[in-house]
């Protein structure tokens, strides 16, 4: 009844041990303090279950190049005025993932990643595809692995797309066609996707025997649970139009000439935007995004909002309402390339 009325764990521990050692006094037994040293396992790295918001993105591997020097075929890296263009440039073998262009999409990450001068990167592609998932050639160098490089090799792409996502831009993914596997993950760490009507969207690697491990977090954080399970474990291949409704896809339209009409008013949009503070707002939204509203989420929210309502955004922002003139930021009209 005693150790019921209890509340704390370690004390009901705490008095049995004494029974326990009063018991064996009673036998004549006399246990040290430190008899149980060498048998009870203690963590020499202590584990700390960390928020979203304290978790930063850092690149996976170490940049081979720049947008001075770019030299990657497989990707195309192009730049104007406030505006990024990554083009997926492999159309003869419908834009499969391949080891070069994976190198060079985190290259070109790792430079936006501190281009300020950049606020939309669209990720696009050549060819009558937008990608079909990884290259086949993958599956058989990972039966040549040992389990810790394929797992290393797994981990290294989670955490590009990790990487991807967390870009201080706003990023959009361009649909021209159809998208499978890795593909789909490509354009599920993308801010807003528009398609073509024409485009299919399918994750067959159940089909083939493989779990699409790579590609759930980024699906399911975009479509949500129910519908991610139906993507990932029926290798259902849907419309552009189910692609809308389950969320992966923003818009649709009818031929891929639309997308640069639709460009055009993205790029009006977001010039208007404060760029740090539009960075920030996207980083809030993934943070707390299916957290529960806890006391930490209400003062991390907070404290985000007591922070940046004393930028230089903000207080040059307030002085632009009053004067009734354009903030600096919305002086310089982003253009889009295509």
């Amino acid at each position: 009844m005693v150790l019921a009325q209890k509340k704390d764990w370690a004390s009901i521990e705490q008095e049995l041990a004494a029974k326990e050692a009063e018991l064996l006094q009673k036998e004549g037994s006399v246990l040290k303090e430190e008899h149980l040293n060498g048998y009870r396992y203690v963590p020499t790295v202590k584990v700390v279950d960390k928020a979203s918001w304290d978790t930063f993105a850092v690149p996976h591997v170490k940049p081979s190049c720049t947008s001075e020097n770019w030299h990657h075929k497989d990707l195309l890296f192009e730049i104007g005025e406030g505006i990024a263009y990554l083009t997926l440039n492999r159309p003869d073998v419908n834009n499969v993932l391949s080891e070069s262009m994976a190198q060079a999409l985190q290259d070109a990450t790792c430079e936006l990643h501190v281009r300020r001068d950049i606020r939309i990167v669209v990720l696009r592609a050549e060819g009558s595809m937008f990608c079909a998932g990884g290259d086949p050639k993958h599956f058989f160098d990972a039966l040549a692995m040992s389990e810790r490089e394929d797992r290393k090799a797994a981990i290294g792409f989670m955490k590009f797309l990790f990487w991807f996502q967390s870009l201080p831009q706003f990023t959009v993914g361009l649909a021209q066609g159809s998208a499978m596997g890795t593909g789909i993950a490509l354009l599920c760490v993308c801010d807003m996707v528009l398609a073509a009507s024409n485009a299919r969207f399918t994750c067959s690697e159940v089909k083939l025997g493989f779990c699409p491990a790579a590609i759930a977090p980024s699906l399911t954080r975009k479509v949500g649970p129910a519908f991610a399970k139906r993507l990932l474990c029926m290798a259902e291949n849907i419309s552009a139009e189910q692609a809308k409704r389950m969320g992966l896809v923003s818009d649709v339209v009818e031929e891929e000439s639309e997308f640069s009409d639709y460009m055009k008013e993205i790029c009006e949009k977001v010039t208007l935007c404060a760029p740090i503070a539009a960075g920030r707002a996207k980083r809030l939204a993934q943070n707390v995004s299916n957290q529960p509203l806890t006391r930490k989420l209400l003062e991390y929210t907070g404290g985000e909002l007591a922070d940046i309502r004393i930028g230089e955004e903000a207080i040059k922002g307030m002085v632009a309402v009053q004067a009734r003139v354009k903030p600096y930021w919305a002086e310089t009209p982003i253009k889009p390339l295509y």
